[in-house]
């Protein structure tokens, strides 16, 4: 019994480490999305600088 729920502790341990690291992965990906976006807005910005400031 002792081994078997020791296998299954490390089993739902490692369940566990690699949801995290999805998790973080998938924030990481959103992060490096919305940097993206951000940059091209800037980019967008530096060409419509007159527009902008019109608005």
């Amino acid at each position: 019994l002792s081994e078997k729920s020791k296998i299954k502790t490390s089993e739902a341990r490692s369940m566990a480490f690699y949801k995290g690291l999805s998790e973080k992965s998938k924030i990481k990906t959103s992060e490096a999305r919305s940097m993206a976006f951000y940059k091209g807005l800037s980019e967008k910005s530096k060409v419509h600088g007159d527009d902008f400031k019109n608005l």
